[in-house]
């Protein structure tokens, strides 16, 4: 069986007579887009969605906009954004199977290239060119570096690069794939961007504002937390400071909304939101981590109530089996999490408030989720019902709450069992910008993009599944074929999976199962043959190979 492609985006004129009976044809009513992005966040983590966090500006995004049942990342942090910025497989992008972007994961293969292809138009790209002012504020993680006007970086690239030759279409290269490059004209954040949350002055860091090093306003007074569990080897320098800092979900939100007040009325704006939180390192400011410690006090009660919320807002049915955590998680770390994710709801009201100011919010779309699902640090609390985390494909790790929010066109309070994609957004907002797929770009022939437009969703149809949603992380891989049957191969962390004899395989029915609770490969044989064939296709399609052959080439690979 052929993988079918999303859609294709339609001609010009087949495109704008389309959009016209939606109401949104005319260039000067067009939307502005905004996509805002957390890392790390589980699936119920929204009040919205059934969670137990105070999220009430997301909360309002959903009340007053569209929920989405069944919307899909990557599962990881790189190949999650490689889609959302192409609108193609992550591998085609440069970011198959788990691979993230930065030197050290960089592998000489174009779907382990960790660095954007310069093959493929970015959504940025793509606006721009059709009259949008592009944003970007947050982290980018798709590869490119400086180095091309630093040679103290060229000489650690080819020590990280032991047998590489650095050309100067290398120097060039990594260059053309920061943000500036790629569309976007402002941009403030960090090209990798794991790193420390608070940052005081004299720090080290990595901030850049377009091509330079970024300035940082140390303007708020925070009382420093970090989750340091056990005895650390080496313990975070600011802990339990109260000092005036710069706090990385706060500091982001600065620049996206002086960028909001600068933009010009007579041109719609596309940014990009990416905020960090609530990845790694768990930081936040003492008085809100306070606040969550007593609410995980009873962690099978949080888990229970996460469910029976979702069933309460109607997002999962009720009756459903569903798996509960195989390991309830340190409660300490949850606090943590809640924390940082409060503070991302306080800057969602932010910006969200920037635009009703400006009288720019009614005809502004945004789209709100996660990268991935909550990391393991979490257990499977924060996803459940669903199982799995970060970097697994059970629905835990790869199913995304999704808000869509546009007071001139979507109904409130409507909810959408749509199966969307990340990948769906580059020609949604193509779409929506009047604007059409080049047949070229930089010279070279390519192809639609792999998501589709789900305008017809957003405007409260229900659409058909496509018929194939792939992914694959680090030796597992995973189809989900006409929105119901799901197949997995080898689920699991790589490293416990690998020692098994023979290749492991779970089938599940997400129509009548979506926990994934009742594995049907042994009763299903046929369906089986047929989604993993389907899946040995796309792998060689994408240039995705065993993953032992990965590990060979790059020890640094790993998790």
């Amino acid at each position: 069986m052929s993988k079918k492609p999303y859609c294709k985006v339609a001609t010009a004129a087949g495109l704008l007579s389309a959009v016209s009976v939606a109401g949104v044809g005319h260039a000067e009513s067009r939307p502005n887009i905004m996509i805002i992005l957390t890392d790390d966040s589980g699936y119920t983590d929204p009040g919205c969605y059934g969670g137990e966090i105070d999220t009430p500006n997301i909360d309002a995004l959903a009340r007053n906009g569209m929920r989405f049942r069944n919307f899909y990342n990557n599962g990881r942090c790189s190949p999650t954004r490689a889609s959302l910025m192409t609108g193609r497989d992550s591998a085609i992008a440069g970011f198959g199977a788990g691979t993230l972007g930065g030197w050290r994961r960089e592998i000489n293969r174009p779907a382990y290239r960790a660095r954007l292809s310069a093959d493929l138009p970015t959504i940025a790209e793509l606006l721009k060119t059709n009259g949008y002012q592009t944003m970007m504020v947050g982290k980018w993680h798709l590869g490119g570096s400086l180095m091309k006007e630093n040679p103290v970086e060229q000489n650690s690239w080819e020590k990280i690069h032991p047998g590489w030759e650095l050309t100067q279409a290398e120097i060039d290269a990594d260059f053309n794939a920061l943000p500036p490059q790629r569309g976007f004209d402002r941009f403030f954040g960090m090209i990798e961007g794991e790193t420390d949350f608070f940052f005081l002055p004299g720090d080290k860091q990595k901030y850049l504002e377009g091509n330079q090093s970024a300035l940082l306003a140390f303007n708020k007074t925070y009382a420093i937390e970090n989750y340091q569990p056990g005895k650390p080897k080496k313990q975070f320098a600011h802990q339990g400071k109260t000092v005036e800092a710069f706090y990385d979900t706060d500091g982001v939100t600065d620049h996206a909304v002086e960028m909001l007040r600068q933009t010009k009325k007579s041109a719609p704006f596309f940014m990009y939101v990416a905020y960090r939180a609530p990845h790694s390192p768990l930081q936040a400011p003492q008085e809100l981590v306070d606040k969550y410690r007593s609410r995980y006090a009873d962690l099978e009660k949080v888990g229970a109530d996460r469910v029976t919320g979702l069933i309460r807002e109607k997002l999962f049915p009720e009756g459903a089996g569903y798996n509960d955590c195989r390991k309830l998680p340190d409660p300490a770390a949850l606090a943590f999490h809640a924390a940082m994710m409060e503070k991302v709801d306080e800057n969602v009201g932010r910006i969200v408030q920037t635009l009703k100011t400006s009288g720019q919010l009614d005809n502004t779309l945004i789209f709100y989720l996660s990268d991935n699902g909550a990391a393991s640090q979490s257990g499977y609390l924060f996803n459940l019902p669903y199982t799995g985390v970060k970097a697994l494909l059970w629905e835990g790790g790869t199913k995304t709450h999704c808000i869509a929010h546009w007071p001139a066109k979507i109904k409130p309070g409507s909810i959408n069992s749509t199966l969307g994609w990340v990948g769906d957004f580059l020609p949604t907002a193509l779409a929506l910008a009047g604007g059409t797929y080049p047949a070229e770009f930089n010279g070279k022939k390519i192809v639609p993009p792999d998501g589709r437009n789900i305008l017809p969703a957003l405007l409260g149809e229900e659409m058909p599944p496509p018929e194939t949603l792939f992914s694959n992380d680090r030796g597992q891989q995973g189809v989900i074929y006409q929105g119901r049957w799901k197949l997995l191969i080898e689920p699991g962390w790589y490293q416990q999976t690998f020692a098994e004899p023979g290749l492991a395989y779970e089938l599940y029915d997400l129509q009548d199962d979506p926990a994934e609770t009742k594995n049907l490969a042994a009763q299903n044989p046929e369906r089986v043959k047929q989604l993993a064939e389907a899946c040995d296709a796309w792998q060689k399609r994408c240039g995705i190979v065993d993953y032992a052959e990965i590990l060979k080439l790059n020890s640094n690979s790993g998790n």
